[in-house]
Formats: C-alpha cells, sequence, structure tokens
C-alpha cells in the first residue's frame, strides 16, 4: 500500500490522502433535507476549499442508501469550449 501525503491539487481521496472528512466540516447543515424536500441548492466557495471532494464524498453516502440515487457530473474541461 502507497504511503498517504496531503494532497493539494484535486479533489482528496481519503485512502491516499491526509484530510478531514467532509461530513464533519458540516455538522448541523442538514443536508439531507434538499432530498427530502426536493430542494435545489448551490455550494459556491473559494478555491482549493473542498468543493469536489465534499460532493463526491456525499454522492457515495446518498447512493449507500435507498433514498435517492446521486450523480456526480463535471463540466471543468468545457470550461474554455468555445462555439
Amino acid at each position: 500500500m502507497k504511503r498517504r501525503f496531503f494532497n493539494t491539487t484535486g479533489p482528496c481521496n481519503p485512502e491516499r490522502h491526509y484530510m478531514l472528512p467532509p461530513e464533519d466540516r458540516l455538522v448541523g447543515s442538514q443536508l439531507n433535507r434538499y432530498i427530502k424536500d426536493e430542494l435545489y441548492w448551490v455550494l459556491h466557495a473559494p478555491r482549493q476549499t473542498g468543493k469536489t471532494t465534499f460532493l463526491q464524498s456525499w454522492a457515495r453516502e446518498i447512493n449507500a442508501g435507498e433514498e435517492a440515487v446521486a450523480c456526480y457530473v463535471s463540466v471543468e474541461r468545457c470550461d474554455r469550449v468555445s462555439e
């Protein structure tokens, strides 16, 4: 097994990187109410704050249950596509 390290260049994987669990940083946020109440929401935060890591972690958590299905899609590569 490879040694873990501090990742500063993209989404973190707890098996490969040292990190704080994303769920612990969102205590009290009641995220499941967005699913239950069928609400839309926006995740907006500065660069390198864990947005992608959080979304991937939450998608895994949602998909582990039976209430809903989560699909994570990134359009980052489309950023510079012109017509």
